[in-house]
């Protein structure tokens, strides 16, 4: 580029500033305050929309890694020490011969036991609306927890336990035990069916409770333990 060049395009830089802005008018503090209420209020009502939506994905891929790892363990020990099915041999007699197996298998698990310390102390919401606690608070002393080294809270309790594998219940049938994981520990919400969920140890596995039935067992109504199937199934939790 040429010196006449550059000195054309710093003349034509200058006409700009002196006659085009020529005229031009502002915004008044009317106008920008109109502006700034418009924002705020398309603000208000969509960020947290957005949040909620971020968040419940966040629990959907905390619940497939959950389910994946004990899935996986309940198969471990499925294929070293057989069914589970108490009655008939097998390693689930007691909420605490469960709870042995697992943090056997998770070596790398804080160990709660029956002390809740650490492990499901929070109260917890259930989807209907109505509060309830998975502790040792509840009544129970049969209740055994641990968590896994990614923060993900396990509960099994001898209350829900069945020496047969005849339970039914959540949407599951043919139960030999109730699983609760809690997807990101001591952390809130604490609610059944969004960071709360329960699995089915059977004779065969574990499953996501709720798909066995579905006659109420994931609705606005229910207490949300059936609703594992339907956030698993679906990958969003879109019925609370």
């Amino acid at each position: 580029m040429t010196e006449n060049r550059i000195i054309t395009i710093v003349r034509e830089v200058r006409h700009f500033k002196r006659t085009d802005l020529k005229g031009f008018k502002g915004f008044t503090l009317a106008e920008v305050l109109i502006t700034l209420v418009i924002i705020g209020v398309i603000a208000a009502m969509t960020i947290p929309t957005l949040m909620n939506n971020t968040n419940n994905q966040e629990y959907i891929s905390r619940l497939k890694k959950a389910y994946s790892t004990m899935a996986q363990v309940t198969q471990r020990i499925i294929s070293d020490e057989g069914m589970p099915q108490g009655s008939i041999g097998g390693w689930a007699t007691s909420s605490e011969a469960v709870f042995n197996l697992y943090t056997k298998y998770l070596s790398n698990a804080k160990i709660c036991g029956k002390d809740i310390t650490g492990c499901f102390e929070g109260t917890y919401k259930k989807m209907n609306g109505t509060p309830g606690t998975y502790d040792s608070s509840n009544g129970s002393n049969s209740i055994y927890t641990f968590v896994m080294a990614d923060g993900t809270e396990v509960s099994i309790q001898n209350g829900h336990f069945g020496s047969t594998c005849a339970l039914n219940g959540n949407g599951s049938t043919n139960v030999c035990q109730f699983i609760v994981v809690d997807v990101n520990g001591a952390k809130g919400p604490n609610t059944v069916g969004k960071d709360a969920f329960a699995f089915s140890l059977k004779n065969d596995g574990l499953h996501p409770t709720g798909c066995d039935t579905n006659a109420g067992a994931c609705s606005n109504s229910s207490i949300g333990w059936g609703c594992t199937c339907r956030a698993l199934r679906e990958g969003a939790i879109n019925y609370l």
